[in-house]
C-alpha cells in the first residue's frame, strides 16, 4: 500500500492501536496487515482500531499495519483495487477469498472458521447434509406453508427440478444445514419481477438471488434457470472447457456485488450438466462465500423450510 496518505505502524507486540490512530482523525478506510512470514492481508473497516483488535486475537504474528483513510461509500472499490494490486505483484495474501468482494473479518467466521472456509472453497465435491441439524422456526414453517403447497401442486415443479436445486445447495453452499436461514434462504413463488419474469423459486445468499427458476410472463410453460457465479473465477473455464450451446451468459450488474456472471439455461438438464463442471462449481462457491462474508440473509422472512426439506430429501 503506497501513497503519501498511507499511515504505516509497527505493531509487533501491540494488542491495540487506539493510541496511534485517534478517532478525531478518522478510522474508516482500507488497511494492509503484514505478518512475520511476509504474507499480507488486505481489508476494509469502518473502525480500523476495532478491526485490528479482532485480527490480533486471531493472529499473533502481525508486525505492521498500513492504513489509508477512505470514505465509507468507497470502501468496496478501494479494497478491491488494493487486492488486485497485490495479486498483480505476486504478493501472497491470507484472505480467505481473493476476488471481487468484502474480504475482511466477517461474522461468518464465528459460525464457520476461516480454515474450514478455505478447505471448502478449493473442494468440488457435494456435501452430505444432515437434515436433523437444520434450524427450526415454527413461525416460518407456518408462514411459508401456503406458497409451498401452491408450488408443489404446480406440474412444472417436477422431481427433476427439485433434485437440481438440492444438487446446487450441496455443491455450492458451505455446510447448508448450518448456514441455512442465517446466510442463505429459499423462497417458493416469490413476488420478484412478477409483472415480467415471475419466479417459480429462488435461492438467495445475503441480498442476491444466486439461483432462480423463472419464465416469461407470456409463456409460463417455458421455464428457464439462472445460476449466478463469480465472473473472474469462471472466465477461463467458460472460454476453454465448456461448450456454450446449452446456456447463455450474461454479465449481471448488481450494486451489492460487482463481478457476477449469470448463466441462463433453457432446460433443467442443462443446469444439472453445469453442476458437474468443477469450474462452474468453484465460481459459484466463490460468489456464495463472498456474499456470506458480506453479511447475513436479508430476506429471511420469505424463507420456506418445507421447500428445503423437499429438495434435499429427494
Amino acid at each position: 500500500m503506497d501513497g503519501v496518505e498511507v499511515v504505516r505502524l509497527e505493531v509487533g507486540g501491540l494488542n491495540s492501536i487506539a493510541h496511534l490512530l485517534p478517532k478525531t482523525r478518522g478510522r474508516c478506510g482500507v488497511y494492509e496487515l503484514t505478518f512475520a512470514d511476509g504474507q499480507r492481508y488486505v481489508g476494509q473497516a469502518v473502525d480500523v482500531v476495532t478491526r485490528f483488535c479482532a485480527h490480533r486475537r486471531t493472529w499473533s504474528d502481525i508486525v505492521e499495519i498500513a492504513f489509508q483513510r477512505v470514505n465509507r461509500s468507497q470502501l468496496d472499490e478501494a479494497e478491491r483495487d488494493q487486492i488486485r494490486r497485490r495479486e498483480a505483484a505476486g504478493v501472497q495474501l491470507r484472505n480467505v477469498v481473493h476476488t471481487a468482494g468484502r474480504l475482511g473479518a466477517s461474522e461468518l467466521d464465528v459460525l464457520l472458521p476461516p480454515a474450514e472456509q478455505r478447505r471448502w472453497l478449493i473442494d468440488h465435491k457435494p456435501q452430505i447434509v444432515r437434515l436433523g441439524s437444520r434450524p427450526h422456526d415454527p413461525v416460518l414453517h407456518h408462514r411459508g406453508r401456503y406458497r409451498f403447497t401452491r408450488l408443489t401442486a404446480d406440474p412444472r415443479f417436477t422431481d427433476e427440478l427439485a433434485r437440481l436445486v438440492g444438487t446446487y445447495l450441496r455443491a455450492t453452499i458451505p455446510v447448508p444445514e448450518l448456514t441455512e436461514l442465517s446466510y442463505w434462504t429459499i423462497s417458493a413463488l416469490p413476488a420478484t419481477n412478477a409483472a415480467t419474469y415471475p419466479r417459480l423459486l429462488t435461492v438467495s445468499v445475503h441480498a442476491l438471488e444466486t439461483l432462480y427458476v423463472y419464465h416469461d410472463r407470456h409463456t409460463p410453460q417455458d421455464l428457464r434457470l439462472c445460476m449466478n457465479i463469480d465472473r473472474a473465477a469462471a472466465r477461463s473455464h467458460l472460454r476453454t472447457r465448456l461448450g456454450l450451446a446449452w446456456m447463455n451468459t450474461v454479465e449481471a450488474r448488481y450494486r451489492i456485488r460487482p463481478g457476477v456472471l449469470g448463466l441462463h439455461f433453457t432446460s433443467i438438464r442443462s443446469g444439472h450438466d453445469a453442476l458437474t463442471h468443477p469450474g462452474i462449481i468453484n465460481a459459484a462457491r466463490r460468489l456464495n462465500l463472498d456474499l456470506m462474508r458480506k453479511g447475513p440473509a436479508l430476506n429471511w422472512k420469505t424463507h420456506c423450510p418445507d421447500l428445503v426439506e423437499r429438495v434435499l430429501s429427494i
